[in-house]
């Protein structure tokens, strides 16, 4: 694992030499200085290569040299490699190769951080792992099956190489190290080479005696070489400790044939050769034929197939799904059925249906994952990840399955939304996802972290779905189990929950710390999607608060994000998302626009339980989005999503219709919009009281009509905004042919002075007071008085004019154009 303790040189008095950054080849010479100057001294300005100070040498070999460093951006340790590069060719290649590492993330292969490049060479910037290399714990004389397993881990991460194209070409146990997380990573790609169809390499390389006889000459190479590779060194693990038990010699022979035809057929066909165990299967055989991965919350046990063909059909998902939804069905649908409102006897159907489907996915899910695993399909890993993965599902449909059967009116739209958010099922076949950077928790504590992860999944549900109060209990209790547990990956998803649901109750700090110690806790353990979640949150609530963010932190995470690929897409559209939320809050529309133009191409596509957050994206750009035709195309696809995600009629969908009618330039278009999309509004979904406050008096301000302009301020005197409330007794009295009363209003909601240094809303709200009054002089026949007061309306307006949307402004001065003119 990375060391997190801060290195002992650090920034003193400066000194002319050491205060520029070291050429890598100079490294050595600059670190004896260092040492002598911090010797006569007592400090020493730092070594650095980049951003990176170097401490000491770490190693050598025949590729390259290696440093330990210290990375000020992120708070953590890392090597530094120098490829030893002799000439343009080699430097090409390494260069290449790390930045075909640097895409590779799996948790078997030592990351690439950055790739640096310099005269004296290429650098690679690595995680820095605490261990041991395989043969040295080799030599220990392990068991027969932590060695194997030891190798299995070497093996997957070479397949993960090689699924990107790389071949390692000189694998052995002194590349390879078990860290003391218990996790084997394969390090030194040095002679990595691309695989491409007919591709052939003119020179010869590599450590002899694990060198595949078609390395030994120039020619093509396919990653059959590393297969016999990682053979021959478990070949020789075992010769050392007195010889291989008969079915490993089998599996060894075979990856190790003249014919790299003969071999296996890949990597991966190789590691389910060593998963077959003879012994493990016996067991197997004892309990019933069956392998029992504990996932399930609630006391239960999901059960996948053995491999045997004595083991039973897997036919056990419906009775294991019914505890979570199949058993009260029936409870639940009785239940909604009674519940009064339009927008009830609406979603009703609709939510049973979308539970049904999840429970058949679930269960279609666990059948695919049973099955794939007694035919030999899936690593022992993989089996584990997908289980645990179905745990998670399972223990958030109980959850909101329990809240379904007591669910009262005001809360259903949450409970709607909650089940469209439900963990994504496809996700638990998604394989290469869920073989994550992560360490798995040690064996002893396994259990443990499986249940808190479970509950943690309870609380997103129970979060979602507007239990709050719940959520809070329960995820203060998990904060301090995961905290006792010492697992920090567990850490983190448990400070992000709580971070998440002090955002909803908006109380305290709103989760300010919980999300940053999350980031710091993913962030030490290679979990860079959480970690990057957690900050975009953080990123958000700071945003809101000051408007001001570490931009040098937000360069890093942003790096991250796009280093981390597919695995990372759902985080960096977010983390992009609340960039450009920041950018529109301070006023720069184009910086906003462009922010939220990037999100939407990494979030367009994502489905599942991140979908319909992100479909927020839609309606930022909107605000941001000066051609109406673009606007009005951004307004139907957000209304097509939601409405399939969430429903016609659910508060989402309505308040896109919503920002669609205000985000008319049209002053005719955008009444009879609002005419249809206010009172639905009101029907549907009466408890959104601010968002139909908003709907009404816009409804009112731009009325031609008495009748518009009546019904906008009734629905707006239902707004809990007190301000509103005025200005919508306002555009009543107005209705209602009481200029004076109107005009009284509506000088009480814009009393007080337009300070220079407040906030855009509270400008556009006192100049939009200043309009209704300037309307409602008019109609007492005051021309003079109208044209000052829509005269100081316009100055108003145009201070928010950059922070305010475009098509709002323009309404605005099409109403105040005839104030203004002459009589």
């Amino acid at each position: 694992m990375a060391d997190s303790s801060e290195p002992p040189v650090t920034a003193g008095r400066a000194s002319t030499v050491l205060a520029r950054p070291a050429r890598p080849g100079g490294l050595d010479r600059a670190l004896a200085r260092a040492e002598a100057e911090a010797a006569l001294f007592g400090d020493a300005a730092p070594v650095t290569v980049g951003r990176y100070r170097v401490i000491e040498r770490a190693g050598a070999g025949g590729m390259g040299e290696v440093w330990s460093a210290w990375d000020p951006g992120l708070g953590r340790a890392v090597a530094l490699k120098l490829a030893l590069t002799h000439d343009a060719a080699t430097r090409a290649r390494a260069l290449e190769e790390g930045r075909a590492l640097a895409k590779l993330s799996h948790p078997n292969v030592v990351p690439i951080y950055d790739v640096i490049e310099h005269d004296s060479g290429v650098m690679l910037v690595m995680e820095l792992v605490k261990g041991e290399t395989l043969a040295a714990y080799q030599a220990r004389t392990p068991t027969t099956r932590e060695l194997v397993r030891a190798y299995q881990q070497a093996g997957a991460g070479l397949a993960a190489a090689h699924r990107v194209g790389l071949i390692h070409r000189d694998f052995k146990p002194q590349n390879a190290i078990l860290g003391v997380d218990g996790r084997v990573r394969v390090l030194d790609f040095g002679l990595a080479f691309a695989a491409e169809p007919d591709a052939a390499v003119d020179d010869v390389a590599g450590t002899p005696r694990y060198m595949a006889p078609e390395q030994r000459v120039p020619g093509p190479l396919t990653a059959a070489v590393d297969q016999f590779a990682l053979c021959v060194a478990l070949r020789e693990a075992f010769v050392a400790r007195g010889g291989m038990p008969r079915w490993i010699a089998a599996v060894v022979a075979r990856g190790t044939a003249d014919d790299p035809r003969a071999r296996f057929a890949s990597m991966d066909d190789l590691l389910v050769a060593l998963g077959r165990d003879p012994v493990t299967r016996w067991r197997r055989r004892g309990v019933a034929g069956l392998a029992v991965v504990a996932i399930a919350g609630s006391g239960a046990a999901v059960v996948l197939g053995g491999r045997d063909r004595a083991a039973p059909t897997c036919d056990g998902a419906p009775a294991l799904i019914a505890g979570a939804w199949t058993q009260g069905r029936a409870t639940v649908e009785a239940h909604l059925r009674q519940l009064a409102g339009d927008y009830a006897r609406e979603a009703a159907p609709g939510l049973l249906a979308q539970l049904d489907r999840y429970a058949a996915q679930w269960v279609t899910s666990h059948r695919a994952t049973c099955r794939a695993h007694q035919a030999g399909e899936l690593t022992a890993s993989l089996v584990e990840q997908r289980a645990a993965c179905l745990g998670r599902s399972r223990a958030a449909l109980t959850t909101l399955a329990e809240v379904a059967a007591t669910v009262d009116p005001p809360q259903l739209p949450n409970l709607v939304l909650a089940v469209s958010q439900l963990p994504s099922i496809e996700g638990c076949e998604d394989d290469d996802a869920l073989l994550s950077q992560v360490a798995p928790p040690p064996p002893e504590r396994a259990d443990a972290v499986r249940e808190v992860s479970e509950s943690v999944a309870q609380v997103d549900a129970s979060r979602d779905a507007g239990q709050l109060a719940r959520a809070t209990r329960d995820i203060d209790a998990l904060v301090a189990r995961a905290d006792a547990l010492g697992y920090r990956p567990l850490q983190a998803r448990t400070h992000l929950a709580r971070g998440r649901v002090a955002m909803a109750t908006a109380v305290g700090d709103r989760g300010l710390a919980d999300l940053e110690r999350a980031t710091q806790d993913a962030l030490a353990t290679g979990d860079v999607p959480l970690a990057i979640e957690a900050f975009a949150r953080k990123v958000w609530l700071e945003g809101t608060r000051t408007a001001k963010v570490d931009l040098d932190a937000v360069a890093i995470f942003e790096a991250l994000a796009e280093g981390n690929g597919r695995r990372a897409v759902a985080a960096r559209a977010l983390l992009l998302n609340n960039l450009g939320s920041l950018a529109l809050a301070q006023g720069d529309r184009v910086r906003a626009r462009d922010r939220f133009a990037a999100a939407w191409v990494l979030a367009a596509a994502i489905r599942g339980a991140r979908a319909v957050e992100l479909t927020e994206i839609l309606a930022n750009q909107m605000l941001v989005t000066a051609n109406a035709t673009e606007r009005a195309a951004l307004a139907d696809d957000l209304l097509r999503r939601r409405t399939l995600m969430v429903g016609r009629y659910h508060p989402l969908t309505l308040g896109a219709r919503v920002q669609a009618a205000l985000l008319l330039d049209e002053l005719a278009a955008a009444r009879g919009a609002l005419r249809a999309a206010c009172p639905d509004l009101a029907r549907y979904q009466p408890t959104q009281r601010r968002l139909i406050g908003e709907c009404g008096l816009e409804l009112a301000l731009v009325a031609d009509a008495a009748a518009d302009r009546a019904l906008g301020a009734q629905l707006a005197l239902g707004a809990t905004d007190g301000n509103a409330q005025t200005r919508a007794r306002g555009f009543a009295a107005l209705a209602a042919g009481d200029a004076a009363a109107a005009i009284a209003a509506f000088t009480a909601a814009g009393a007080g002075p337009a300070r220079s240094d407040a906030p855009w809303w509270e400008l556009a709200r006192i100049a939009d007071a200043t309009l209704g009054g300037a309307i409602a002089r008019a109609a007492a026949g005051d021309r003079t008085g109208a044209a000052t007061a829509a005269g100081a309306a316009a100055a108003l307006y145009d201070r928010v004019e950059t922070a305010m949307p475009p098509p709002v402004i323009h309404r605005r001065r099409a109403l105040i154009a005839p104030l203004v003119r002459p009589s």
